[in-house]
Formats: structure tokens, C-alpha cells, sequence
């Protein structure tokens, strides 16, 4: 009878202890704040609207007592002139700054020297946005998104899957294609990869068809416009 009771209770506490770990495995980590008195370089580029020029000014700029610290942070242009990085001259926080600012993802205290850019992501866009139902202002918005290629996503509808935006394409001034989310080796560039592995931009209400879709082709090159969030812009 003993045997058969410490039988029970070992085969019980085995599965107990079996679905503890799995809910704790399957347990979703959340987003964490980034210190901007502890993130180094290489994750401080991470976010969106950070080029690493930039992130290696907040480094050199520690320690910061308070966010409004970053409006401080300046350089100097190739024609001389003083450019504030995070701030305008007025003393308001740039476009792409503001959304970082607005959604309280800094800390000066606590938090994670290591940037989650998934968790990131999603903290910035709680919504997915369609590539298919999108405004071109919706699109623009998004980093690594400019008007310029807002309009070109606008004008491939419809899409069969996310990976149609690797063949959307524009001439360049010198007469090439260069592709606007893609590589030659049909890999996402470095600036949509964070919108495609988070989920950000998704693509629905697609309709099945037998056709293989073809980008269409343009008559006359589209403008290139500045980037909404210039991550790799170098000063």
C-alpha cells in the first residue's frame, strides 16, 4: 500500500513539476525600458531614428540626469553650421524622436542595457498595418518607409504575400533598379527586416490567383524622398 502511495505522489509531482516549467517557458517576455546611461552603441542603433553616429553621441554625452539632456546633443555639418541630433532649433523634439519620447521606452534608472527590437517594435506599433488597406500616410510613418516608396507599395496592390515587396523596385538617376525593400539575394534590408520579424507589417485581405504578380513598371523614376526615420545616416 505504501509502495503504491509513493508511487502516486512521485508520478504527480513529476507532471506538476513538467507543466511548471512549460508555462514558464511559454511565458511571454514583455518590453523592457532601454537605459540610455548603460546601452551600448551596437544596441542603441537598434531603434528606429538612432543612426549609430548618433548612438555613439549619446554614449560620449553620459550621464544624463534627464531625457530633455538628449535635446542638448549637437553636431557639427560639413558646411560648419551646429545641427542639433535628437531636437530642433525651436527646442521640440525631431518627428522621429517624438514617437520614441511619446511611448516612454527610455529610462535613466533600471531598465535593459539590451534592446529587444521585437518587443521594441511592437511597444512603437501595437497595431500591424496591412500593406494592402494602408494610407500612404499609415505606410510613411513606419521606419524604414519613405513616401517615395510608400507610393510604390500604393500603386503594386495587390499583394499575394509580404514577400511581393521584394520585387517592388524604382531607376535610379544613373538608370539602375534598385530594389526597395530587397536585396539582390532577395534578403530584407536591414531598415524593413525590424517591420517584417515583428509582425508590424503584415499583408491581408489577399486574393488567390493562378498569375505570378509583376511589380509594375514605371515611366519615370519616383523622387527619392528623406527617410521618416534616417537610421543610417552618418554625421
Amino acid at each position: 500500500m505504501r509502495k503504491f502511495v509513493f508511487v502516486t505522489v512521485g508520478i504527480l509531482l513529476f507532471f506538476s513539476s513538467g507543466v511548471s516549467a512549460k508555462s514558464r517557458k511559454g511565458k511571454k517576455k514583455g518590453f523592457v525600458k532601454i537605459n540610455l546611461n548603460k546601452a551600448p552603441v551596437a544596441e542603441l542603433k537598434k531603434i528606429p531614428g538612432i543612426s549609430k553616429s548618433k548612438a555613439k553621441r549619446i554614449v560620449e554625452n553620459r550621464p544624463f540626469s534627464s531625457i530633455e539632456d538628449l535635446k542638448e546633443i549637437s553636431h557639427e555639418t560639413k558646411s560648419g553650421k551646429t545641427s542639433f541630433d535628437f531636437a530642433t532649433s525651436k527646442g521640440k523634439w525631431r518627428k522621429s524622436f517624438r514617437l520614441l519620447v511619446d511611448a516612454g521606452i527610455f529610462t535613466l534608472k533600471d531598465g535593459t542595457d539590451a534592446v529587444d527590437q521585437i518587443a521594441l517594435y511592437k511597444k512603437l506599433f501595437p497595431q500591424p498595418v496591412d500593406i494592402n488597406k494602408a494610407t500612404l500616410k499609415e505606410l510613411s510613418a513606419l521606419p524604414g518607409i519613405s513616401k517615395s516608396k510608400a507610393k510604390r507599395i500604393v500603386e503594386n496592390r495587390p499583394f499575394l504575400s509580404i514577400e511581393d515587396l521584394k520585387e517592388i523596385s524604382h531607376e535610379t538617376k544613373s538608370g539602375k533598379t534598385s530594389y526597395d525593400f530587397a536585396t539582390k539575394k532577395g534578403r530584407w534590408k536591414k531598415a524593413i527586416k525590424p517591420l517584417i520579424e515583428s509582425g508590424r507589417l503584415v499583408c491581408g485581405s489577399k486574393k488567390k490567383s493562378g498569375k505570378k504578380r509583376h511589380p509594375k513598371k514605371k515611366k519615370k523614376p519616383a523622387k527619392i524622398e528623406e527617410e521618416e526615420f534616417p537610421e543610417y545616416e552618418e554625421y
